[in-house]
């Protein structure tokens, strides 16, 4: 039996036997890059439609719930969504594995998605594999003489599109702003698409905001850096609930709120008819575009452990440890998060000895459990030299760099040693391949 749930993306897991997956049940990180080759150019095509629209709510992903661990999820149906969404996260994450060109594409995404990221989707929950078969089959192998998704010919695509229209005013006037780096995909968010919509249809609004409209296309009758500070104002407006939606449902409303506008705003007609430039075409100069470094910086997380970050850790403390350094604030409990990470490793590293029943004493120095787990792993081929680097120099007894043993227990025992948000969420980040290969089944 299927049912509705909401879910956290940071609770959701990649099906490791995806088809799609050439190598099966070889990890989370494994997966997501393997998901990441198959895809190539298509994956930040994705993740831009996910930062532009959102996700498909016609199409919600299918989920089963992970044996052992309450709460988390392996998507059986949307691995490709899911990928988009870790790539979003965190695309250093696929830097070995797609292109310079996908990989640069995919770090402008990620700084307009974390701005205004995805905290919950909707999930359609079934008991088992068995239970989801059925409809993932009939969605990936064809019509199934009727039974499966049918796709339009050529013809029914020319219809739809036709009878759908140019893009609507409101969306090109939306997309004029954000080619030239004024709006943000959260402000764009908040705007109230129909009001907006009003606006631009009456004629005296688009006059005031140097406007014309013919044939369902929007042009440009005055400097595109006039146009678009109007359209900023109208749009902030709407957006902050400085002018309410139901005071813009009546012509004469519209007529006078742009009668108005104040003067340093209304765009004053420059251009006659035939020389209007669509908009369109404009706005592709001046500002950077949303996304490049230059228009916008990334925040740092406040939280430990990042949110693309998956451990298949089973119920019991050190999963609830993980849920607690997933929940408390880098800048507001930095004590508290730097002691638990400290006994979050030497637990996760107890149990991964004692699962592979790794000869090392049970009271030996924590230097000396993660030095036998590192080197057990990369015997395993479950983590890399490189990878493994950090946690050998971490092992070193006269070690301060970070990440290192000496550092973490002075945070336990050594009331002069202050730690710092910058620096543990360095120790994660360098620890992190080697913490969720501790916990791969």
């Amino acid at each position: 039996m299927a049912e509705s749930q909401t879910v956290a993306p940071a609770d959701l897991l990649i099906d490791e036997e995806n088809p799609r997956i050439e190598q099966p049940n070889a990890g989370q990180h494994k997966a997501l890059q393997s998901l990441a080759q198959h895809l190539g150019p298509k994956l930040p095509r994705l993740a831009e439609d996910i930062v532009r629209n959102g996700t498909d709510p016609s199409s919600l992903p299918i989920v089963t719930p992970l044996d052992g661990n309450p709460g988390r999820f392996i998507v059986l149906e949307g691995n490709r969504r899911l990928a988009a969404l870790r790539a979003l996260e965190n695309p250093e994450g696929l830097a070995d594995v797609v292109t310079p060109q996908v990989l640069r594409r995919l770090r402008q995404l990620s700084r307009e998605y974390q701005d205004s990221p995805i905290e919950a989707l909707a999930c359609v929950v079934v008991r088992s594999r068995d239970d989801a078969r059925h409809w993932i089959e009939l969605r990936h192998t064809g019509e199934n003489l009727g039974a499966g998704v049918v796709p339009w010919g050529s013809d029914e695509v020319a219809r739809f599109r036709a009878r759908g229209g140019v893009v609507l005013p409101r969306t090109q006037a939306l997309d004029f702003l954000e080619r030239r780096g004024d709006l943000s995909v959260d402000l764009r968010r908040r705007v109230p698409a129909s009001t907006l919509e009003r606006l631009l249809e009456n004629p005296a609004v688009r006059e005031a905001l140097g406007l014309q409209l013919s044939k369902g296309q929007l042009f440009l009758t005055a400097d595109d850096k006039l146009v678009a500070r109007a359209l900023l104002h109208v749009v902030n407006d709407l957006a902050s609930g400085r002018v309410k939606v139901s005071a813009l449902y009546k012509k004469d409303q519209l007529v006078q709120y742009a009668q108005e506008l104040p003067k340093d705003i209304a765009v004053p007609a420059v251009k006659r008819t035939t020389e209007a430039v669509p908009i369109s075409s404009a706005g592709q100069t001046g500002r950077p575009k949303p996304g490049t470094p230059v228009a916008r910086i990334p925040k740092k997380r406040d939280r430990l452990i990042p949110r693309d970050c998956v451990l298949s850790i089973p119920a019991g403390r050190v999963r609830d440890i993980e849920s607690e350094l997933r929940k408390l604030s880098l800048e507001e409990h930095t004590n508290a998060v730097s002691v638990l990470f400290r006994v979050f490793i030497e637990l996760s590293v107890d149990a991964y000895i004692a699962g592979q029943s790794l000869p090392t004493a049970e009271n030996a120095a924590l230097q000396k459990k993660m030095s036998d787990a590192v080197s057990d792993l990369v015997t395993r081929t479950k983590l890399t030299a490189k990878q493994a680097t950090p946690v050998r120099r971490a092992c070193q007894r006269d070690s301060f760099l970070a990440p290192s043993v000496t550092l973490l227990h002075n945070y336990v025992h050594n009331d002069s040693v202050f730690p710092a948000p910058a620096d543990l969420r360095a120790y994660w980040d360098s620890l992190q391949p080697f913490i969720a290969a501790l916990w791969v089944k």
